[in-house]
């Protein structure tokens, strides 16, 4: 069914407008609420400083861009999951346990190959300044 022409531009608009506002109402509450993310803003901050300090390349940038992004999308995930779970299961169940300990566990997942990341981009900087 087409809605009439007249409608479309700041109706398409205005709901792209509310999605961003639903998406950073989102994002601040996981901010407020979990402590794992404030955690993983501090660790950034951390990785984006020393990545200035030892002026990494372009490729360097992009592979902890994207590492930083998916610890704190894995996080912001985990945290939904969880919720959810609460939700859905209020009392004690082993099965949503477990849905909250692999939602866990792929926040390790991402949150270790992200060690791997900086290891292998800023451990031979880091190495060449303790050998001097």
């Amino acid at each position: 069914m087409k809605q009439s022409s007249g409608d479309e531009p700041a109706g398409f608009f205005a709901r792209r407008v509310t999605g961003f506002g639903h998406a950073f109402r989102g994002l601040s509450f996981a901010i407020q609420s979990e402590i794992h993310v404030r955690i993983d803003l501090l660790a950034t901050l951390a990785v984006v400083a020393s990545g200035l300090y030892f002026e990494l390349s372009a490729n360097e940038w992009c592979c902890i861009s994207l590492a930083i992004g998916l610890v704190i999308a894995s996080e912001i995930l985990n945290t939904a999951t969880e919720l959810l779970v609460d939700i859905v299961s209020p009392e004690h169940n082993a099965a949503a346990g477990r849905v909250k300990d692999i939602a866990a566990g792929a926040t390790l997942v991402t949150a270790g190959c992200s060690v791997v990341v900086g290891v292998l981009i800023f451990g031979p900087r880091l190495l060449s300044i303790l050998t001097l």
